[in-house]
């Protein structure tokens, strides 16, 4: 391989490396793009509500210990009773709990970004058992005269985001209608409503063997709604107009159906496949450690992000261009027609370009029309460039339509979200084909040397050379 064909691919080996750090520009602006768009949308959480989750509603006992002991006297002539005393508070689950939502969405702007909010009615109804309800652990106390006395119990249900409830709940206790207070009284998420009930359930000889109750909970929320399983027996029907949901958690729904008209959804879950006793006998000790695993849900999410759009398209813009200069050096070794590196780095430049005009047109315009306006616009500017690169607008119309055909591949993968590795690999796999069929009869040792017709004649003539050389210095003096 000759000396001028190594300089050749060097320069073009060091313009696609600058171009990959000008890719790497145009992805940090994606990403500061995307920034601005999560401080909007902070913006919007502050004035609106942020995500919700729904804990409860619990049964609260709160409950003292008393008893004795025998211990000496200060004399220490003889013993005498000392009184003790411990509080706390037993946590009741319900023994079946049925959930019913329904969650109307709408869209709020910041600027030039918007996001999905949404407005729920949680029905919950439900009932408590009264069975072992007044059992209290008292083995570890060394004592005598142990008593246990109930303090007034209370219903709390704990919000992420109390601002998110629109109206004073009420709650349907054994027939009785009871007003909600503000705040849970519950050490694990302590915003949200609670209410005292009547004591009468925990007085001897009562003859309720269940303890049923509603309340209907109107509230608002952004980007996603938890609900936590606190109960023996818990089911959960969530339905929506929304047609983009994620299922979120540790359960997906037993039965769910997504349209156009949006979605429909299930779930039942028992005791056995949560953890939810053991986790509210830690919360008695105020030990709680929930988190969003325990709880499942939805997730509003959007149908496009264009931003995930944009650096899914960048991925594949340094692929374009190495594509675009290798299309370019063949075509210079079968055509014999020298392409300058700043030409190569023109066409390199308005590839780049053509991810900074497709973040900025998704950001007011529908991405897929967005895609279509930056590529037609970039393949039309090339396209007319390489008319007086190659010298033949025919050999440029065919490189801008197999661009072109490049960017439709490119929209495929991208929207493709499941197949989107298989896609790409494809598509590289193709282009290698293709460039390997294409160059297969090149002799890459003779690439820039003279044809051997061309050495022959030289050698057995030497003196023509230098006879026609002279010719042409009077020629130009005349």
């Amino acid at each position: 391989m000759n000396k001028p064909l190594v300089i050749k691919i060097g320069i073009i080996a060091f313009i696609t490396l600058i171009f990959l750090i000008v890719l790497q520009m145009v992805s940090g602006t994606v990403w500061e793009r995307k920034r601005f768009q999560i401080q909007a949308k902070n913006s919007v959480a502050k004035s609106w509500t942020g995500h919700q989750e729904v804990f409860g509603p619990i049964l609260v006992l709160p409950y003292k210990i008393t008893w004795q002991t025998q211990v000496w006297s200060k004399d220490g002539e003889r013993k005498v009773a000392k009184q003790h005393s411990r509080t706390g508070q037993k946590w009741v689950m319900a023994s079946a709990l049925d959930q019913s939502t329904d969650v109307e969405t709408e869209v709020r702007y910041q600027g030039i970004y918007k996001f999905p909010v949404y407005s729920s009615k949680i029905q919950i109804d439900g009932h408590f058992s009264t069975a072992g309800i007044k059992d209290i652990d008292t083995s570890y106390i060394s004592g005598t005269d142990i008593r246990v006395e109930f303090d007034q119990p209370f219903i709390g249900i704990g919000i992420a985001d109390a601002r998110g409830i629109n109206s004073v709940p009420k709650l349907d206790w054994v027939g009785e209608t009871i007003d909600f207070s503000p705040g849970s009284r519950l050490g694990y998420m302590p915003s949200g409503l609670h209410t005292t009930v009547p004591k009468s359930f925990l007085v001897d000889g009562a003859k309720q063997t269940d303890l049923p109750f509603s309340v209907v909970i109107s509230l608002r929320g952004m980007d996603q709604i938890i609900f936590y399983p606190v109960a023996k027996n818990y089911s959960l029907h969530v339905s929506s107009p929304w047609q983009h949901p994620k299922f979120i958690g540790n359960f997906l729904p037993l039965n769910r159906t997504i349209s156009d008209a949006g979605f429909d959804a299930q779930w039942a879950v028992t005791s056995f496949a949560t953890n939810m006793e053991d986790a509210l006998q830690r919360c008695e000790a105020a030990d709680c450690k929930l988190n969003n695993g325990d709880g499942f849900g939805i997730n509003f999410i959007e149908p496009v992000d264009i931003y995930l759009q944009s650096e899914r398209s960048l991925k594949y813009g340094l692929l374009f261009i190495i594509l675009v200069f290798t299309a370019f050096f063949v075509f210079e070794i079968l055509k014999k027609l020298p392409i300058h590196p700043i030409q190569y780095s023109l066409v390199g430049l308005a590839i780049a370009v053509f991810y900074l005009l497709l973040m900025s047109l998704s950001e007011h315009l529908n991405f897929s029309i967005s895609y279509s306006l930056a590529a037609l616009a970039c393949v039309v500017l090339i396209s007319f460039y390489l008319i007086f690169v190659l010298r033949n607008t025919r050999t440029a119309c065919l490189f801008g339509g197999l661009l072109g055909l490049l960017y439709a591949m490119l929209y495929v993968i991208v929207s493709a979200e499941d197949f989107a590795l298989l896609m790409g690999s494809g598509l590289v796999f193709a282009m290698l084909t293709l460039l390997m069929v294409t160059t297969r009869r090149i002799d890459w040792y003779q690439v820039g040397l003279p044809s051997p017709s061309v050495v022959s004649k030289v050698s057995s003539n030497p003196t023509a050379e230098a006879d026609d050389s002279h010719a042409k210095e009077i020629q130009a003096t005349d």
